[in-house]
């Protein structure tokens, strides 16, 4: 999903969102990613949250899982297709890419909103991790003849080129980006139906039947919401889920 700059910190669970225009008052500078979250720990000031996403077991076996069981699930989806007509459809953010450094960053700096310079600056230093899983999974994609399409709230200008960049220095490849036009482009739904429907024409691809959906927010899937989760018998046969507990549309909803 797009980063929408909230972390699960305090009290401004609904203050952030994409399109929400910077708050912060932390001017911009050079930042080195691996120090602040470092300073993060020693202070023991991070959010449980992050801390469970960025160092916890249950958050790498519960990803390794997720992958594995989906690449289960294409391959046998796969079998009698003929490569190059099916494709399997994966978010970006927290679903192929680790952007907790960022969260250290905004968390050490006092940032409580989403900055859109600050993610640029983020995404433009190409620092993000691969998540545990992601890489053996798009590899095992492209073997069995399919393509990986990745359909992310990122924007495709100025995100585009870096984005690529830092899925290739992770050892993931993806035949077809398909970016937020801007910070208002966030529903996914128009680019879903564009790959099975019609195809993508600047990338030169046919329409594809979309064997399995990765995501870490409902809303990476075709349609669903917090409201309306569809059939719940696709979450593990087409549909695979990943656990993020640091930011989401979920932080919009009321508590119970």
């Amino acid at each position: 999903m797009i980063r929408t700059a909230c972390f699960a910190a305090a009290a401004v669970l609904i203050a952030g969102c994409a399109s929400s225009p910077s708050s912060s008052s932390v001017p911009l500078g050079p930042i080195d990613y691996d120090v602040v979250c470092r300073q993060l720990e020693q202070s023991g000031k991070a959010t449980g949250a992050l801390r469970w996403y960025q160092a916890s077991a249950e958050r790498r076996a519960s990803y390794e899982q997720v992958f594995r069981l989906a690449t289960e699930r294409v391959t046998a989806l796969a079998r009698g297709r003929a490569a190059g007509t099916w494709a399997v459809v994966a978010d970006a953010d927290e679903t192929l890419l680790d952007n907790s450094k960022a969260e250290c960053a905004d968390q050490v700096q006092g940032v409580t909103t989403h900055d859109p310079d600050r993610w640029t600056q983020w995404v433009l230093s190409e620092k993000a991790d691969a998540v545990p899983g992601a890489a053996a999974f798009a590899a095992a994609v492209h073997k069995l003849g399919g393509r990986l399409i990745v359909v992310s709230n990122r924007e495709d200008v100025p995100h585009r080129a870096a984005t690529a960049s830092n899925l290739a220095k992770v050892g993931i490849h993806v035949d077809v980006l398909l970016l937020a036009k801007d910070r208002t482009d966030l529903d996914k739904n128009s680019r879903f139906r564009l790959i099975e429907e019609v195809g993508v024409a600047s990338a030169r691809l046919p329409a594809q039947k979309v064997l399995a959906y990765i995501g870490d927010n409902i809303k990476d899937f075709p349609y669903l919401s917090q409201v309306d989760i569809g059939d719940a018998g696709q979450f593990g046969t087409r549909y695979f889920l990943l656990p993020n507990p640091v930011y989401g549309s979920w932080q919009r909803l009321p508590m119970r």
